[in-house]
């Protein structure tokens, strides 16, 4: 009897603590892609500096193309990936500009508190950070 007691007690605290821990892995994912893509804008900046225009493939930023990471900002095989990131330089409007794209992948795709994560840069040089949910709190 006390053995039931204490498994429902173990039961009742995993039923709580479990969505909980997922969303603290979620978010320090989110920060992940978010690290990845500054970066990525910085070398976007370093290259229009030099080429006097943006880069359009990522392996001109010296990322692989697609380019998918992990947990720890390091290079990933797709199936290990929680983002893959893609650079669009005509999805943005007025030419020079440069859109980055963090894509959630595998289990990060059920993070849908912020979802696809977007830096675009304008004509005037600001760069733009929304995602593709309405969310104010992912940036």
């Amino acid at each position: 009897m006390e053995a039931m007691v204490v498994l429902a007690i173990i039961a009742i605290l995993a039923t709580i603590a479990y969505p909980s821990y997922l969303n603290q892995v979620h978010k320090s994912k989110r920060a992940v892609a978010k690290s990845i893509l500054l970066d990525a804008a910085n070398r976007e900046e370093q290259y229009f500096f030099t080429n006097k225009d943006y880069a359009s493939a990522l392996t001109d930023l010296n990322y692989a193309d697609p380019a998918y990471f992990g947990d720890d900002n390091s290079p990933s095989s797709a199936a290990d990936a929680a983002y893959q990131v893609s650079v669009d330089t005509t999805a943005c409007g007025t030419a020079p500009c440069f859109q980055l794209q963090a894509v959630p992948q595998n289990d990060q795709a059920n993070d849908t508190a912020c979802g696809t994560f977007i830096i675009t840069s304008n004509s005037a040089g600001n760069l733009d950070k929304t995602t593709s949910t309405s969310s104010n709190d992912c940036w």
